[in-house]
């Protein structure tokens, strides 16, 4: 019964192969000419082309958003910047008043101070 069984294994698979192989035979391979050959090189030159601009344009358009995401985020820095020159003008200010103050202040203890005399001195009153 194993000897049945694996001769017809094998007969199947034998078969098969035969079938497969007149399938294959049953649409002969053309072979191109040069002229024919070089017209499809000249189309898949083409396809080829057609899809490395395409992957150029879409590069392209990539670049263009990624640059306008970061020219919105500079514009926001922007703000940034102009609250710090706003703050630095105003520490620049608040010197420039400390300056003038030391300045007024340097002044007034060089100036001589004359105390008034009194008319009446107590001590010789006496």
């Amino acid at each position: 019964m194993n000897t049945r069984l694996v001769g017809m294994v094998i007969l199947m698979c034998a078969a098969s192969m035969i079938t497969s192989n007149a399938h294959a035979t049953d649409k002969p391979h053309k072979k191109m000419t040069l002229s024919e050959k070089g017209e499809q090189a000249r189309i898949e030159s083409a396809e080829l082309e057609q899809s490395q601009l395409q992957k150029a344009r879409d590069a392209a358009n990539a670049t263009a958003e990624r640059e306008q995401k970061v020219l919105a985020k500079q514009e926001a820095n922007d703000w940034e910047a102009q609250q710090l020159e706003k703050a630095q003008a105003q520490s620049e200010q608040r010197l420039t008043r400390e300056q003038k103050y030391l300045q007024q202040a340097q002044e007034a203890a060089a100036q001589t101070r004359k105390i008034p005399k009194e008319t009446s001195d107590p001590a010789q009153s006496e």
